[in-house]
């Protein structure tokens, strides 16, 4: 053991030349401003709906992150119109906050309930920068895809924190979900509805999550990140015979190169 965390340490510290290229920008962490990224890694997290089938999965990501234009799978498009890296006030438009959607498959409670599909928003987003590294960022969009058809908005604050060549983002938040959204994604219709999966029709509801990414660098083009993030649902979220707890974390782990 002793001996791993020796190369993990001396890993890192050969790093050491190369100085942190975190930004916050349109809501997102990102790193290396001006290149594209292709990054391979897993992800893992607790059950959404009960009997879930899978909780630890493949994860990859390729795009593009500029000083106003950013694409990629994970975070979608977004382009700053309005404001600079040096402006208190960035205004965004974007088209992302992906909600993935279930099949019947997925998850035990879910057999014989009709598959909800990937939903897209497409909105505004605001970026507000406190001084020393700190983002107070907002939102709000609609559903484009048609899937849901509602509205969702939300805040974060994200600060930007340096030790040494590694950049660590703790964050807290809270997301507001239309009831749209929560009855097409947590409800169960009445023709669903089973002895043991009662009928539920979802309101609007409110999810609180706190974080962090690490991004430590591992030379001038590749960098290690790792996420941690718990989230805690409301009741009209939580209070659905689907869902398994108000209590949900998720973790990831990536390799990225820039180029």
């Amino acid at each position: 053991m002793m001996k791993r965390l020796a190369i993990i340490i001396a890993a890192i510290a050969s790093s050491a030349a190369y100085a942190g290229d975190t930004y916050i920008r349109n809501g997102n962490i990102y790193s290396h401003e001006g290149q594209a990224v292709a990054s391979v890694g897993v992800g893992t997290g607790s059950d959404l709906y009960k009997d879930q089938d899978k909780n630890t999965y493949p994860q990859f990501n390729l795009g593009y992150n500029g000083e106003n234009f950013n694409a990629d799978l994970a975070n979608g498009l977004n382009y700053r119109f309005l404001g600079n890296n040096d402006d208190t006030v960035n205004l965004n438009a974007y088209i992302g906050h992906f909600t993935p959607g279930y099949k019947s498959k997925d998850a035990g409670i879910l057999k014989g309930m009709k598959d909800r599909e990937m939903a897209i928003d497409g909105g505004i987003n605001m970026d507000i920068n406190t001084g020393k590294g700190g983002v107070l960022s907002t939102y709000v969009g609609h559903d484009i895809t048609g899937e849901y058809d509602g509205f969702n908005a939300g805040m974060k604050y994200m600060h930007l924190t340096h030790f040494g060549n590694v950049d660590f983002v703790p964050y807290a938040g809270v997301d507001w979900l239309s009831k749209d959204h929560v009855d097409h994604y947590f409800g169960v219709k009445d023709s669903e509805a089973t002895a043991q999966r009662a009928a539920y029709k979802g309101d609007d509801a409110f999810a609180y999550n706190v974080g962090y990414k690490l991004v430590v660098p591992m030379g001038e083009n590749w960098d290690i990140s790792q996420t941690t993030q718990y989230t805690r649902l409301g009741s009209d979220i939580a209070d659905s015979p689907i869902v398994d707890s108000a209590n949900q974390w998720a973790a990831q782990a990536m390799v990225s190169y820039h180029f």
